[in-house]
């Protein structure tokens, strides 16, 4: 076989079995769940699957899992929700306009934490702009609420000793396992300024591909 073959062969190999590649998805934060429920004590566990059973996907989730691994599935699964539901109904965009609903507006519904009655999707609570610069362009300080003030929130609301709703509990737990996994994704923690992007680059997503 020529040289030319083989590199032909390989390439038709590598379009066939290759797959899109997502910088951050569903597996991902699956992925980190299941990492941090094997850090939870039993207790923890107990408690976080009771807060699970809450959500409005948990049948979902729990479908023909058995009873033994219910609480685990549902932890691992949870850490979607917070991107499906932007994809639901009843759920709605609440960011500002022009922006894909990726800024919050200026009004307290930016900063509600009232459970499941909510149906806002908090596009921008997934994130933190911090903003740097390789060409001296003037920063712009991140937008808040952001994935830093809510990681905060929820787990304060959590580890409240006050009595908060477990409706409210359940709904900062899945957001809080949705956010840990975020955070760990470096584009969702930095937007970079340039003489290009003066208003930033949306952490990566207007430089082109």
């Amino acid at each position: 076989m020529t040289n030319r073959f083989l590199a032909l062969l390989a390439l038709t190999l590598c379009n066939l079995f290759s797959t899109p590649a997502f910088c951050w998805n569903g597996l991902e934060h699956m992925e980190v769940a299941a990492i941090a429920w094997e850090q939870l004590t039993p207790t923890a566990k107990i408690r976080a699957g009771r807060l699970l059973r809450l959500n409005p996907l948990y049948d979902s989730w729990i479908d023909n899992v058995v009873d033994a691994d219910r609480d685990r599935v549902a932890f691992i699964k949870a850490s979607k929700w917070a991107d499906v539901i932007k994809r639901l109904s009843p759920y709605q965009p609440d960011g500002l306009s022009g922006s894909n609903g990726n800024r919050p507006s200026p009004d307290a519904k930016s900063r509600q934490n009232i459970g499941y009655k909510d149906t806002l999707q908090h596009k921008y609570w997934h994130f933190i702009d911090m903003p740097f610069s390789t060409d001296q362009t003037e920063l712009h300080d991140p937008d808040t609420p952001n994935i830093e003030t809510q990681i905060n929130t929820f787990r304060d609301t959590l580890g409240a000793q006050s009595r908060v709703d477990d409706d409210v509990r359940s709904y900062d737990l899945v957001w809080l396992i949705h956010l840990v996994g975020d955070v760990h994704q470096p584009l969702h923690t930095a937007q970079r300024f340039t003489r290009e992007h003066p208003e930033g680059d949306a952490g990566g997503n207007l430089v082109a591909r």
